[in-house]
């Protein structure tokens, strides 16, 4: 099955994509996935649960290409078959708009059928996006909360005893 997501981080292109594609860095606020780990060589795998008892295991290696403003991986070994790549466009100073283009197919016939009336990769891979976005994201300068708004409960001065 084809997916393609779009999602943003606020940093430039460059360093977008060396944090991105530096997993140590993120690994551990993915959820449902069991082991992600880069080795040595730049191999990366990666084991995950999805719902309706699929199980995903894959191997992804570097491809190199021409375009840097690209990466471009596959899988290496696993129960799945990735094809993929990962494209950087500047949208302006510090925000970086990442597309990312997947094609991939369960080894066992019976999960690509449970995935295809399911969408489980689709609804994981939007969750595992969601995670990297909020692990990058940073509050916007410049902008502050209202001071007419009241304040947590236990920081209100409506619950204080007055003097």
């Amino acid at each position: 099955m084809l997916i393609q997501k779009t999602f943003h981080l606020a940093m430039h292109k460059d360093v977008a994509r060396e944090k991105l594609l530096n997993l140590r860095e993120y690994r551990n606020d993915l959820s449902e996935v069991e082991e992600a780990i880069v080795d040595e060589e730049g191999e990366a795998r990666f084991e995950f649960h999805l719902p309706y008892g699929l199980r995903g295991k894959i191997v992804l290696v570097r491809v190199e290409g021409d375009n840097p403003a690209q990466t471009l991986f596959r899988s290496h070994g696993g129960n799945m078959e990735i094809l993929g790549v990962l494209e950087f466009f500047e949208i302006k100073p510090n925000l970086t708009e990442v597309v990312l283009t997947l094609d991939y197919s369960f080894a066992s016939p019976f999960f690509r059928l449970v995935d295809y009336f399911s969408h489980a990769m689709e609804h994981f891979i939007d969750r595992q996006l969601e995670r990297v976005e909020a692990h990058f994201a940073r509050p916007i300068l410049g902008v502050r909360a209202d001071r007419n708004l009241p304040a947590p409960i236990n920081g209100n001065r409506l619950f204080e005893d007055e003097e």
